[in-house]
Order: C-alpha cells, then structure tokens, then sequence
C-alpha cells in the first residue's frame, strides 16, 4: 500500500514510568486503530534516554491534519499531563527511493531508526537524484525491513525511518562503510540526528504492524 506522509511523535515520561505508559499503550492502541487514513502506527521506547513516541504511516496529509485537529491527540497528546517536550514532525515520502527500499522482507521490526538532517550546498532535486541513485545500497543491508526517505522540504529537513529486524544489524550499519560514507562523513548533510527505538510490540500490532 502506498505512504505519502510520515508523522514521527517524541516525548518525555512525567510522573509515570515504563510500565504505567506499557499499560497505557496497550489500553489505548485500539483507539487509534480506527483512524481514517492510519496505515499503521509503530510504538516506540527508549527507556534509557526517558524518550517515547511513534511512527505514524498515512495515507496522505489530510489525514494527518485532521488527527492533529481531533479529540484523540488533544487528550492523549497535546493535553497529557504525563508527557513532556513533545516534539512532533511530519514528512513527506519520497517515493522513488523508497519504492526501492520498502517492503525489503517479511517480518515484523524490533527496532526503529529515525535519522535527520539538514541539506547543505544541494537543492532538494538533488537530494531526489542522489536517493534515487543510492537507494539500492540501502536494499542490500542485512536486517533491513524497509526504509522510508523523508523530506521536509520547506524546513530544509530530510530523513529516513529504519526498520529494522534487531538492534545488532542496525548497529553494524552504524559502524559499516554506507552509513559513514552516506551519512557521517557527507559534507551536504548538516546537523545529523540519528535516534534508535525499540518496538512495543503489543499496542504495535493493534495498530497494524504487520
């Protein structure tokens, strides 16, 4: 099925821990379940770091917006005493890369990575042909669900959502020649954000994951 939006949701624990937002997740997936355009949505925990979230697939943008705009994301986002720092960023998909790079393997992901930056000395059709041209690099990664390129193209932002089938095979893209070569040591990527997450599979697979 084809995406054309991404929501990428990140915020704090406060005076709750782990476990109470584990139940509440669970208790609440249902309800967003349902929501008109919802592909899936992916529950996201890294403990360590108190940072929680999800990844939200869509249909299209007006779904988003009209999540944004509904009474289940005033309650359970924007109006929650228990979460702080809430941080919420949309993207589009760029469709040719990730074409490429979507849908790699069956399988379910047990850890996601969400990676950010800004373009520095080339234009967004530049950032097109390069994904383009490197996107079967990306196909050939061991432990690689999928990868869904991001692009804000208005706030200068673009991306990627990792699926990943472990920890271990992300990091050993971490430390391989792609991600420095790609990534670290790229002098047209500025301000370079990579943050990892491990799957909460239970509210996960009520919203759709497969």
């Amino acid at each position: 099925m084809s995406l054309n939006t991404i929501q990428v949701v990140n915020f704090n624990l406060e005076g709750i821990t782990h476990d109470d937002f584990m139940g509440v997740a669970n208790e609440v997936a249902p309800n967003f379940a349902p929501l008109p355009g919802l592909i899936k949505k992916i529950w996201l925990s890294d403990n360590a770091n108190n940072t929680y979230g999800g990844v939200y697939s869509w249909r299209g943008q007006d779904n988003l917006d009209a999540y944004r705009s509904g009474e289940l994301y005033a309650g359970a986002l924007a109006n929650n005493p228990s979460f702080s720092n809430l941080s919420d960023k949309g993207f589009d998909v760029l469709q040719g890369p990730t074409s490429v790079t979507g849908d790699l393997k069956d399988g379910s992901p047990a850890y996601i990575q969400i990676i950010n930056f800004n373009l520095q000395g080339i234009t967004h059709d530049d950032f097109m042909g390069v994904g383009d041209e490197v996107a079967p690099n990306f196909a050939a990664l061991p432990g690689l669900i999928s990868k869904v390129w991001l692009s804000d193209n208005a706030n200068n932002t673009y991306g990627g959502v990792y699926y990943w089938e472990t920890q271990e095979a992300c990091e050993a893209y971490r430390n391989g020649e792609l991600y420095a070569g790609a990534l670290t040591n790229n002098p047209n990527f500025s301000n370079l954000s990579d943050k990892g997450f491990s799957v909460l599979e239970g509210p996960s697979r009520v919203t759709h994951m497969k």
